[in-house]
């Protein structure tokens, strides 16, 4: 007999358990859904997670609530030609994003993350969706982060965790459709926008900027935020007095030069200029309370582009980005940021004071320091909303004076509700 002759006693299989992406699939889900024990299943047959209401002898997985604070119910987005908002359940959806810049800077990297080897197929069907709809027959004004505080129905998947704010033209409605249905409805990859027309107005405006004696790679990412956020406007950049100033243009050209000294110049084409913006974005609390976020504004850059209003969804998906975004500096602001989510010690979001960074640090680690009672706090913030640019909420002026670092800041909104009113304030107020 010779050794060529010779087989194992058993043929190796590839065992049948859950992956990566599906053991990451249950840790968003435990950090969606706080306060409830949660009992995870995998079926050998279909090689999916699901969620189950008994333990079936397995362990339960238990995240905790940051903090007790107004829930939101309900969020009513609505757009220029629908006969009717679009209520989304407040409890089966945790963020929305209705700006090409937000979804870009918050949903796609955590979806490349979750997807693992499988990124580039997921992503690119979103992104046939997002910037390739028929515009002819359908528009997909926003999309909604469904990883929400109560349980999913069925199997779980990555298709389920978004969905896509429609506007189907044929009826004017507005409908909340999943991935795999508007691939099922509707020819995905269509033709993408065109350039815009020049506007008659086209004064360069300039900006609140960065004081910077040399532009560091922090200052350059800042930079390149804004003009995301800018997009469909040319940017000009100048250095003078040791402050980097973006000077804006009303659209994609270069407007007229900036009397200083010109460093760089960028723009972001809006990939789909026919997107509609939303007229109004009307939140409701559990209280029945409700406050209109959007209200049909001149300039849609104007008001928010992104709103959060879970534990969940601030944690995935704003802290992630600033923790890029602002490198070294990233503890300090993301330690704010959470502090005042949570109220955490008392500090309260409208707290202006850099020493709030320490008070929190002794709520999340409490080792450090022994006086702080444990309990889970009260926080009067519903929401987060993220603003293309930040200088819309100081003055109003279109033209701001240089600030501070950290006044810019004021991209990130904290929402308030006290029982007798609605409240904004910045993540920093300079």
């Amino acid at each position: 007999m010779t050794a060529s002759t010779l087989e194992p006693p058993t043929a190796l299989a590839p065992p049948n358990a859950p992956g990566y992406r599906d053991l990451r699939m249950v840790a968003e889900w435990a950090s969606a859904i706080r306060g409830d024990p949660l009992y995870f299943t995998y079926s050998p047959d279909t090689g999916r997670m699901g969620l189950a209401q008994f333990a079936d002898g397995q362990p339960p997985l238990f995240t905790p609530p940051n903090a007790t604070r107004p829930v939101v119910t309900r969020v009513a987005f609505a757009v220029e030609g629908a006969t009717a908002p679009l209520p989304l359940d407040g409890h089966g959806c945790s963020a929305l994003f209705w700006s090409e810049s937000a979804v870009e800077k918050f949903l796609f990297p955590s979806f490349a993350s979750a997807c693992g080897d499988d990124a580039a197929r997921f992503l690119g069907r979103l992104s046939n969706a997002w910037y390739g709809y028929p515009g002819r027959v359908v528009q997909v004004c926003a999309l909604a982060y469904r990883y929400g505080t109560h349980a999913a129905a069925g199997p779980l998947s990555l298709d389920a965790a978004v969905g896509l704010v429609c506007l189907e033209l044929a009826t004017s409605t507005l409908k909340l459709m999943g991935l795999d249905e508007f691939e099922q409805t509707y020819a995905t990859g269509a033709a993408r926008g065109v350039r815009r027309d020049l506007t008659e107005d086209r004064e360069t405006v300039p900006m609140a900027g960065w004081p910077a004696v040399q532009v560091g790679s922090i200052v350059a990412r800042e930079a390149a935020e804004f003009v995301s956020g800018m997009r469909g406007r040319y940017v000009w950049f100048t250095h003078d007095d040791d402050v980097l100033t973006p000077w804006v243009c009303p659209d994609e050209y270069p407007g007229e030069r900036p009397n200083a000294t010109v460093v760089a110049g960028g723009v972001e084409v809006a990939v789909r200029p026919d997107r509609p913006a939303p007229t109004s974005v009307v939140v409701r609390l559990e209280s029945g309370d409700e406050h209109p976020l959007v209200s049909t504004p001149d300039d849609p850059t104007t008001v928010p582009d992104a709103m959060f209003w879970t534990d969940g969804a601030v944690e995935k998906l704003l802290l992630p980005y600033y923790a890029s975004v602002k490198g070294k500096g990233a503890p300090f602001f993301i330690t704010i940021l959470m502090g005042k989510w949570d109220n955490a010690n008392g500090i309260s979001p409208e707290c202006t004071d850099p020493e709030c960074a320490v008070t929190a640090l002794r709520h999340y680690f409490p080792r450090t320091a022994p006086d702080v009672v444990d309990e889970e706090p009260v926080s009067p913030v519903y929401a987060i909303t993220h603003l293309p640019r930040s200088e819309y909420v100081s003055d109003g002026s279109m033209i701001a004076q240089p600030v501070s670092h950290a006044a810019l800041e004021k991209r990130t909104m904290l929402l308030t509700f006290d029982g007798t009113g609605f409240n904004s304030h910045p993540l920093f107020d300079g």
